[in-house]
């Protein structure tokens, strides 16, 4: 039997609930975790507006009023935004995640951003000429 002061008291560290504002890469991950709060949101709204289209024009009506509203216009800019951080934050995050080579040698980060901005161009100008009317 050990005697009793050779057992030492566990290190218990205090963690505040502000730990990820003392460096600047936690507050980046907290951020980007809390973005998909914002991508979750906008897909509820997506589904609402599909539901309130195949419910009829009234329906339809009643969801436009209310995204007209101002406090949904500034709710709605304010997840624009966390949801363009988001995806440009995951776009820099596949380099360093899947290690990217060619013939044994490193790529460039840049060569797996650079085709996923691409193709988020590239969707992005499709729906916009759907939502416009040009195509």
């Amino acid at each position: 039997m050990a005697h009793p002061s050779a057992h030492s008291r566990s290190y218990h560290p205090q963690i505040t609930n502000t730990w990820w504002l003392g460096r600047w890469n936690y507050t980046w991950f907290m951020l980007r975790e809390w973005s998909s709060a914002f991508v979750a949101y906008f897909a509820i709204v997506t589904l609402m507006q599909v539901a309130a289209i195949s419910a009829g024009g009234q329906a339809y009506a009643d969801f436009e009023a209310c995204m007209r509203k101002p406090v949904m216009i500034i709710v709605n800019i304010i997840a624009f935004v966390f949801t363009l951080f988001h995806t440009m934050s995951w776009f820099h995050l596949v380099p360093p995640a899947m290690f990217p080579r060619m013939r044994g040698k490193k790529l460039s980060p840049l060569v797996t951003m650079i085709p996923a901005y691409v193709a988020w161009l590239v969707a992005s100008v499709i729906v916009a000429g759907f939502v416009l009317g040009t195509f």
